[in-house]
């Protein structure tokens, strides 16, 4: 997991992550993925493909692309499993089979919380983005300037029941902007 964070982070560094560090594998793995590369999606694909990650067949990519076409990889890591997908209509995730909901949530909040300028950061309604009831928890943030039309909205779903397929899924999009 380092080697890969190392080489992804060393070849163009995200300007947020130079003000906070990143907390975390699962936030840094995020970090260096779908926040790095959202502007530069071909280039996330060489990434994983000259990292050699594993390509999901379609059939098991389908949950992680919500039934949606694109490419998801799979990294496996000591700790855990970890799975990046990236549909064809530009929505970015990094999902991890276990994980401390806990301490990802703290550092999903610590990594998106604060928007590069002249971007602000806002709380988002997380109604209808994921569950919040006794075993999981979903919270999001979006960017955008005031007069903005579309933000970045970045939503992290997390759990503390050991019986799902992941225990933590963040998640990056452009939307149009609520009001």
């Amino acid at each position: 997991m380092r080697s890969l964070l190392l080489l992804m982070a060393t070849t163009a560094a995200p300007a947020f992550a130079a003000v906070n560090p990143l907390p975390d594998d699962f936030n840094a793995l995020f970090a260096t993925t779908c926040m790095q590369y959202y502007y530069a999606q071909d280039t996330l694909r060489d990434r994983m493909k000259g990292q050699g990650l594993e390509v999901l067949p379609p059939d098991q990519a389908g949950f992680f692309l919500s039934g949606k076409e694109g490419t998801a990889w799979i990294y496996v890591a000591p700790s855990t499993r970890y799975v990046i997908s990236l549909s064809n209509n530009s929505v970015c995730s990094v999902f991890a089979q276990r994980g401390n909901p806990e301490q990802i949530q703290a550092g999903f909040l610590k990594l998106v919380g604060t928007a590069p300028a002249p971007l602000v950061a806002h709380a988002a309604d997380t109604a209808g983005l994921g569950p919040n009831n006794d075993l999981a928890r979903t919270v999001a943030r979006s960017w955008a300037r005031p007069t903005d039309k579309e933000e970045l909205l970045f939503v992290l779903t997390t759990s503390s029941s050991e019986e799902v397929t992941a225990q933590a899924m963040a998640s990056m999009a452009r939307v149009k902007r609520g009001k």
